[in-house]
């Protein structure tokens, strides 16, 4: 699964710092969510793999609708 970005889908996107905020606004609500990272260093010599911790959205009151 890819993660939509401001300029699109982040596959193949350099990362212009030390760090990377991204803001996932399709992330499911309420259900348990977590990220895979794959960086390879941009003169191809390696590369690391990450996994963050699962998180659950909390989808806040049931009585709103989100659309």
């Amino acid at each position: 699964m890819l993660v939509r970005g401001p300029e699109g889908l982040y596959d193949g996107y350099s990362i212009p710092a030390d760090s990377l905020v991204i803001e996932d606004d399709e992330a499911p609500l309420g259900a348990p969510i977590y990220y895979s990272v794959l960086t390879i260093n941009a003169d191809g010599t390696g590369s690391e793999y990450r996994t963050t911790d699962t998180v659950i959205l909390d989808p806040g009151d049931p009585n709103y609708v989100w659309l």
